[in-house]
């Protein structure tokens, strides 16, 4: 009969290699105990035939496992790596194509080569800019004479002690009374 495993390699050769391993081993107690360099009882020393093929194997076979565990736990670093890969390269895309739609909006296109940090920052820095010249030509709420003529359109007057942003707000009220079809309220 032929030894057939999945992968089609013989390992009699590695089992040759341990018995005559496993066997020098004894023979090397044998050869301790008899010099006096071991203190082991001669019953011990017989039974090594066993135990120190054993011992061996234990060893050998822990050697294994902590191969197989760090080439498993070496796959698992190399495919978490690649799919950190992916991700950072999916939202460097994804940020690259947010960018792209948002700078168009503030006026800044990307320039060639451009790196999506470079770009981000022209784009805050435009948006910025941008904010700021618009609250600067915001149009301001009217105040004083203004508003009381607003008032009078609406057919309100200013009342005793009232501040301009009560007198906006009740304005406020009758241009939405008037809109939805109601007219004048005194209420207001």
């Amino acid at each position: 009969m032929e030894n057939e495993n999945k992968g089609g390699r013989n390992y009699s050769g590695c089992w040759i290699l341990y018995t005559l391993i496993g066997s020098g081993a004894w023979i090397a107690l044998i050869i301790a105990k008899a010099c006096g360099v071991i203190r082991m009882n001669w019953p011990a020393v017989a039974l090594g035939i066993l135990w120190v093929p054993a011992l061996l194997l234990g060893f050998v076979l822990g050697l294994v496992g902590v191969v197989a565990l760090l080439r498993a736990a070496g796959r698992k670093l190399r495919e978490w790596k690649r799919r950190q890969k992916i991700a950072w390269t999916l939202r460097e895309s994804m940020e690259g194509l947010t960018l792209n739609s948002i700078g168009p909006v503030y006026g800044v296109r990307r320039q060639p080569g451009e790196k999506n940090r470079a770009y981000k920052r022209r784009i805050l820095h435009a948006a910025r800019t941008l904010d700021v010249v618009n609250v600067q030509n915001m149009p301001q709420p009217a105040t004083g004479q203004k508003i009381d003529t607003i008032a009078e359109k609406h057919g309100l007057m200013r009342r005793k002690n009232e501040t301009d942003g009560q007198l906006q707000n009740r304005i406020r009220k009758a241009a939405l009374a008037e809109l939805e079809g109601g007219g004048k309220h005194d209420g207001v």
